[in-house]
């Protein structure tokens, strides 16, 4: 296999578990507007932490740790501020009694 494409494979997979584990996140708030009743907490922020140690440690493969800490970060800043306004966009017009 190239190893660049190995490299942007690695980092799109850790970009990836860096989402899963901010939507896990967002599931746990109790004014969550995905599911009906939000995620109990331990398993919300278990499953939260291994998304993120998977993400970290193949952040790692590919760059220095600071950097892979700084990608984490920014990946979890987006999420816990796109997905709020996404939906919250698309259930506007929706009737919510």
């Amino acid at each position: 296999m190239n190893s660049s494409f190995f490299s942007i494979l690695l980092c799109v997979l850790a970009v990836l578990c860096g989402m899963a584990a901010g939507v896990s996140v967002y599931l746990t708030a109790a004014r969550q507007l995905l599911l009906r009743q939000a995620l109990p907490a331990k398993t919300g922020l278990g499953l939260a932490a291994v998304f993120a140690v998977a993400a970290l440690w193949l952040f790692c493969q590919n760059v220095a740790m600071v950097t892979a800490v700084f990608a984490l970060v920014v990946v979890l800043m987006s999420v816990w501020s796109l997905l709020p306004l996404c939906v919250a966009l698309v259930r506007r017009g929706e009737d919510l009694s």
